[in-house]
Order: C-alpha cells, then sequence, then structure tokens
C-alpha cells in the first residue's frame, strides 16, 4: 500500500523519465547508453536544488564543528550533570540540536525522489528486459561479469567514496559518515538490476565530476 502511493506521488517524474529514455533510445538505439543520459539530464535538472541543498550542509558543517569544539573543551573540566547543563547551554547559544546534524545527507535527500523514481521506472517488466550493454548481457539482472561477483555496485560504490573524499575535504566525520552510506547503498542495492545500477552510477559520476570541476 505505502509502496502504491509513493509510485503515485512521484508518478509525474516517472512519467517524464520515461518519456525522456523512450526519447534517447529512439535516437542513439542503445538502451545503457539512454539510461546513462537518463541519469545525467536529471542530475543537471536537479542540480540548481542540490546546489542549494549543499550550501545548506556547508553552513550546518560549520556550525557543527563550533558547537563540537566547545563541547570537547567543556569534557576537559566537567562531567556528570554539570557537564550536562553546559552542554545544553551551547546548543542552546549555536540554536542546535543534535538531530539537525541528518541535514549534513540534505544533498542526498533531495536526490531521493529522482533515485526513487528511477526504481520504480527501471523495475518495470519489459524495460531492460533481454537489453545488453557492453559487458552487461541483461541489463534486468545483475551483471555477471565476474560470476558470482557483480561488478557495478562495486564501481558505484568506489565513485561514491572518491567523491566524498575529495566533497568533504578535511572533514574526516563528513567522509566516514559517506562511507557508511556508501556501504549501506552497496548491501542494499547488489543485486538488483544492472540497469538501476547504472542509472545510479552515471548519476554519482556526473556528482564526481562537478565536485572535482569545482574543487579545482
Amino acid at each position: 500500500m505505502l509502496s502504491e502511493l509513493l509510485e503515485l506521488a512521484l508518478s509525474p517524474i516517472i512519467w517524464l523519465m520515461l518519456f525522456t529514455l523512450d526519447l534517447y533510445i529512439s535516437v542513439i538505439g542503445s538502451t545503457g547508453a539512454s539510461i546513462l543520459l537518463l541519469s545525467f539530464t536529471f542530475s543537471l535538472l536537479a542540480l540548481p536544488i542540490r546546489r542549494e541543498a549543499e550550501k545548506f550542509e556547508q553552513k550546518l558543517g560549520t556550525k557543527i564543528n563550533a558547537v563540537d569544539e566547545e563541547v570537547r573543551k567543556l569534557k576537559k573540566g566537567m562531567k556528570g550533570e554539570k557537564l550536562f547543563f553546559a552542554t545544553e547551554a551551547v546548543y542552546k547559544k549555536h540554536s542546535y540540536h543534535p538531530i539537525k546534524s541528518i541535514g549534513r545527507g540534505a544533498g542526498f535527500f533531495v536526490m531521493l525522489p529522482i533515485l526513487i523514481s528511477a526504481i520504480y521506472l527501471l523495475s518495470k517488466d519489459g524495460v531492460l528486459q533481454g537489453e545488453s550493454f557492453l559487458f552487461i548481457q541483461d541489463l534486468s539482472k545483475p551483471d555477471q561479469l565476474f560470476h558470482s561477483i557483480h561488478t557495478l555496485p562495486l564501481i558505484m560504490a568506489a565513485i561514491t567514496i572518491v567523491d566524498a573524499k575529495i566533497r568533504f575535504k578535511g572533514d574526516k566525520k563528513a567522509q566516514y559518515r559517506f562511507y557508511g552510506i556508501a556501504a549501506v547503498l552497496l548491501a542494499l542495492v547488489y543485486d538488483l538490476p544492472s540497469g538501476l545500477i547504472l542509472y545510479w552510477t552515471g548519476s554519482n559520476i556526473l556528482s564526481l565530476i562537478l565536485v572535482k570541476f569545482n574543487s579545482n
């Protein structure tokens, strides 16, 4: 029921993605290449919103670092109830609550509607079945380049890790958080259709290119 309601809510995005995918396939004739173009297209369309989210991430990260530094100093000379109230005072001073740290993933969360829409689109029967691309024999199934080892999810996770190292250079906590996200995503998507992983990999590649470009 929940899945059906979510699909209904995302139906405009899913329809637009299907229209765009069919258009690309009709022009270039390759489903795999069209999936990559689809990924690039929607990542670029979402780029203005994502950039605003990343600005929020940076601003929040600066606040969290300031709070952590003050709390770290308090811990050197306080403990127990005294430390608790002093920490609460620091939080109030900075208008901060630990739950706000989830906002450091804002850039990822704003992409979720598009990523989930891609799941619904590329998981539908007949969209990917029997379609091959490069070393992938059937985009509707996990890739079998090394038999039981699925290569594409590993590539996707590796790109996410490199992206995190560049994006959060100098912020080890943020890097470790995204390493954790990469590990969880790898476990979740490992056995999904390779066409879907190809879409996400394309999105990650574009993100990495943009981050690398902005860092220069």
